[in-house]
């Protein structure tokens, strides 16, 4: 037994001391694309013709697939042959040293899918978010596109439409759903972006033109004066608060002034709203300062990669043979979308604050219901614990309500030391883990979610059927969102008091009612940037029959789950980490539930050493049903507010779970159960988590202590707290809370004392 509290305690230890690490920040390399005719291969494009030239000349732009195995070039020439289109397989995401020099390359003439088509040069090329469709922009201002049928594969392709929108040096962005399209026109005395609204998604059959944005109103050109640039080429970051353009004046190359060519980075009023955009700086471009023709050629166009955490200019060098190659150029930035500063993915911390509220609730109710059936499988095995309750305070209703519940309880006490000191209370406890991964949504990035808790509990049978008992549960998770600097951390505490009622002879209810408070840590480059706190409450009825069926003790189960979360508003001080611009996020109440329905199980008693062991599981599949969010945010110093959407990682979840329980003649217990809870929504498929259970018990000891002190003369200040002995150890949770608070004042300790 001391074995089992040291690694109960060890791990108590570890779930409230892990801590993220700082982002490595690494420098920049340069690519020469490759042909597979340089290593020897024999291969032929799409109209079956040898390739034998060396890879992109004159790239006029890039673009990658989501997952940055697939890098495409634009060019303006392949040695003599102008306007391919150039997909190169990469073996690590967004690494350009990792380019096959294989056939897996593939090649292809754009103009040769149009019959009425001219040869023109291929000014810009564009995915879709999901890679179904692709665009293509030559010198006219047209813009073609495609669709794929598997998502990034060009050689999948059908032509659909082409857009005449005119214009000279174009590139083309679209809003994140697809509803907007941003036309860069780079005249050289008079660049502008032009807004237009489409039919559907990246519907590009018709487009409205919404607003234009005059660049010579901007530092492209005042900090040019009286010298003209010319724009080139846009982007915008993942969540469209920040827009860059690639400028140069009429002499290219290197130059630490301002001339030549640089990028532009200005935030939006709102997402993708460029109708006042803040200028917050510029990185004038600079090509590898150790090659021997160094600050020779002119950069073309950008991408950045999934995460922002890399980025690519293409760079056009001239025709001096092969000393002069022209290249993509990769960087890598010291933080996301960090040309000049930093910028945060408010949309992804929003769905992590959301998904560990949910789980906080998830997961409470999961251990009550695994104790509820903990309570069905061993009605006769009783236990003590002690109760006490201390309301300071001058009210004298709430005065002799305390007194007459302490006087109960102590009679109970008293009552049940005199029967061989035994009562029909029990205790438990309860240690979870999660590891959860979910797949990216149309506007969040992917993530994993580590959760971690430990849960104190005690509960009473009253007459032949009836239960009830309360609990604590202290957690803390993580949420690590790929591709990002960011990461929230989630301390909660939860009381929850829980139930057995009757229905009639066969039927009963397990009931749970839950109150936590919860602290978000907001992270960015592993720094703390801001500190959010919240309110929740739920509840949880699962439905049950005693009637069994078959060789395993199947009985079906029904359950309802409902939350309500209220967050409080924070400013997430991301220069605190970066230079960067810091957001505002409101207050805000979201709500949550769930309707499941299956199966559980348990199998009859098997004999092992000094005990009994009992496997047992179960079923459901799960309907969740909570309405969509959306929550508001702001830029600091910003006059407009952002509207996030938040969605629902899934509609449908399947739930299963297995474990065994063991009870020893000594009075410990112990159970382990694996939890699988998988998303079905066909467009991520692979959002999962996998939870661990393990609890300890033990029966017939009396020296354990559960209370509560209110206050209403201190903010209506509660103090909760559960002590338990282990031996050796004395194990003490404490928190306080002020009810009713608008700011909350709260905190939670765990204490352990050993004596030798």
């Amino acid at each position: 037994m001391k074995l089992i509290n040291f690694i109960f305690f060890v791990f108590l230890f570890l779930i409230t001391t892990v801590q993220a690490s700082e982002l490595q920040i690494k420098w920049r390399t340069n690519i020469i694309p490759a042909s597979p005719a340089d290593a020897g291969h024999v291969c032929f494009d799409e109209q079956g013709t040898q390739i034998t030239v060396k890879g992109a000349r004159e790239p006029s732009d890039v673009a990658f697939s989501n997952d940055g195995l697939t890098y495409v070039v634009g060019n303006i020439k392949v040695d003599g042959i102008t306007n391919r289109i150039i997909a190169y397989k990469l073996t690590t995401p967004f690494d350009l040293d990792t380019i096959k020099n294989d056939c897996s390359q593939f090649r292809f003439n754009p103009w040769k899918d149009m019959t009425t088509e001219t040869n023109t040069r291929v000014e810009s090329i564009r995915f879709s978010r999901d890679g179904l469709k692709f665009f293509i922009v030559n010198e006219n201002g047209e813009i073609f596109s495609y669709d794929l049928s598997t998502p990034f594969d060009l050689s999948t392709r059908s032509y659909i439409t082409e857009l005449d929108l005119t214009g000279s040096r174009i590139s083309i962005e679209f809003s994140a759903d697809g509803m907007q399209l941003f036309k860069l026109d780079g005249k050289d005395k008079d660049p502008t972006i032009e807004v237009y609204d489409l039919p559907g998604p990246y519907d590009t059959s018709s487009a409205t033109l919404n607003y234009t944005l005059d660049l010579n109103d901007t530092e492209i050109e005042t900090l040019q004066s009286p010298a003209h640039m010319q724009a080139l080429d846009f982007e915008f970051n993942d969540t469209g608060s920040a827009i860059y353009i690639l400028a140069q004046t009429t002499s290219p190359g290197n130059d630490t002034g301002y001339s030549k060519s640089a990028i532009f980075q200005y935030n939006t009023a709102a997402n993708y709203d460029i109708s006042s955009v803040q200028f917050k700086g510029r990185w004038n471009v600079v090509f590898d300062p150790d090659d021997d023709h160094a600050g020779i050629g002119i950069p073309y166009g950008f991408a950045f990669s999934a995460s922002g955490m890399k980025l690519f200019v293409t760079n056009i060098r001239g025709d001096d043979g092969d000393n002069q190659h022209d290249r993509t150029n990769e960087y890598n930035l010291e933080c996301p979308y960090g040309v000049y500063e930093c910028t945060s993915d408010a949309r992804s911390n929003l769905g992590s604050q959301v998904e560990l509220a949910k789980q906080n609730i998830s997961l409470n109710t999961s251990t009550i219901f695994k104790r509820f059936e903990w309570i069905k499988r061993n009605r006769n095995k009783e236990n003590l614990n002690n109760f006490s309750i201390n309301i300071d305070t001058d009210n004298r209703l709430l005065i002799s309500l305390k007194d007459s519940l302490q006087v109960s309880l102590n009679n109970k006490k008293y009552q049940s030391d005199k029967k061989n000191k035994k009562s029909d209370w029990s205790f438990w406890n309860h240690a979870d883990i999660s590891i959860g991964s979910f797949d990216a949504t149309s506007f969040e990035k992917p993530k994993q979610i580590l959760a971690r808790g430990l849960t104190f509990g005690a509960d009473k049978k009253y007459g032949e059927n009836k239960y009830l008992g309360t609990a604590i549960r202290y957690g803390n998770s993580d949420s690590d969102i790929k591709y990002s600097s960011q990461g929230i951390n989630l301390k909660s505490l939860t009381l929850n008091m829980y139930g057995t009622v009757p229905i009639d002879q066969y039927r009963y209810t397990n009931a749970i009612l839950g109150l936590s408070i919860l602290r978000f840590d907001q992270r960015f480059l592993g720094k703390i940037t801001g500190e959010r706190n919240g309110k929740q409450a739920f509840t949880a009825l699962n439905f049950r029959t005693k009637k069994t069926y078959g060789a395993f003790n199947f009985t079906p189960s029904a359950r309802f789950n409902y939350g309500i979360t209220n967050l409080s508003n924070f400013t997430d001080f991301i220069s605190k980490a970066k230079p960067g611009t810091d957001i505002i996020y409101q207050e805000e109440t979201f709500e949550n539930g769930e309707i499941a329905a299956g199966f559980l199980f348990d199998i009859d008693e098997i004999k092992v050493t000094n005990g009994i062991s009992r496997p047992n599981g179960g079923f459901e599949m799960i309907l969740d049903i909570s309405p969509d969010l959306s929550f508001n945010h702001s830029n600091v110093g910003g006059t407009k507010t952002n509207t996030a959407k938040i969605e629902k990682y899934s509609h449908k979840k399947l739930k299963g779970n297995i474990g065994i329980e063991t009870i020893y003649e000594n009075g410990i217990t112990f159970s382990i159960n694996y939890e699988k809870i998988i998303h079905k929504d066909k467009e991520r498929s692979y959002s999962h988590q996998d939870i661990f259970l393990i609890k300890f018990g033990r029966i017939n000891n009396n020296d354990s202590e559960f209370a509560m002190n209110f206050n209403p003369n201190q903010n209506n200040k509660t103090e909760l707290s559960y002590t338990k002995e282990y031996n050796n150890f004395n194990v003490k949770i404490d928190s306080n809370y002020s009810l009713f608070s608008k700011i909350p004042d709260y905190g939670a300790s765990i204490k352990l004392l050993g004596t030798f």
